[in-house]
């Protein structure tokens, strides 16, 4: 009977403890998953046309919230990011999805001949370990996701 009472209050004076601990541990939940990272080098068919690399990042969208991307840092250069339309159809109409979406980022590194570089020379804002780091907004919130690989694809001669 003694052990049963020390165990007993053994577990009335931890479990507040542990109670205390887990409500200011938070969980957080995660945004986005990636799928993939891939990357393609491309060389332009005509005489001056340029070239460059496009990067597909493709991400599976876990959060009912607004999420927004908005940069794409490889090493210290940072890239705007734009959502490719996954319809062959060709529209003016801005690119939606919801919760449990596949979509596909992309970003488009080129040279083109008398035109300005679309290059940013930037710091990331956080440290990382990896090929890429993307920035996110969820709910307004900056989030990071870090691109371990990227995949490069073979390159393509464009017309």
């Amino acid at each position: 009977m003694k052990d049963l009472q020390k165990t007993t209050r053994k577990i009335i004076f931890i479990l507040p403890l542990l109670l205390l601990v887990f409500s200011f541990t938070s969980i957080e939940k995660k945004s986005i998953k990636l799928i993939s990272a891939s990357s393609e080098n491309w060389v332009s068919g005509i005489n001056g046309g340029g070239k460059g690399t496009e990067y597909y990042l493709k991400i599976l969208i876990l959060s009912p919230n607004k999420i927004e991307f908005d940069s794409l840092w490889i090493n210290h250069t940072a890239f705007k990011t734009h959502l490719a339309n996954p319809s062959k159809v060709i529209s003016n109409k801005p690119i939606t999805f919801s919760e449990n979406d596949t979509i596909t980022v992309r970003v488009s590194e080129s040279t083109l001949p008398k035109q300005p570089s679309n290059i940013q020379i930037s710091v990331p804002p956080i440290k990382y370990k990896g090929e890429a780091l993307l920035r996110y907004y969820d709910n307004g919130k900056a989030k990071y996701l870090v691109i371990k690989k990227i995949n490069k694809k073979t390159s393509i001669n464009r017309p």
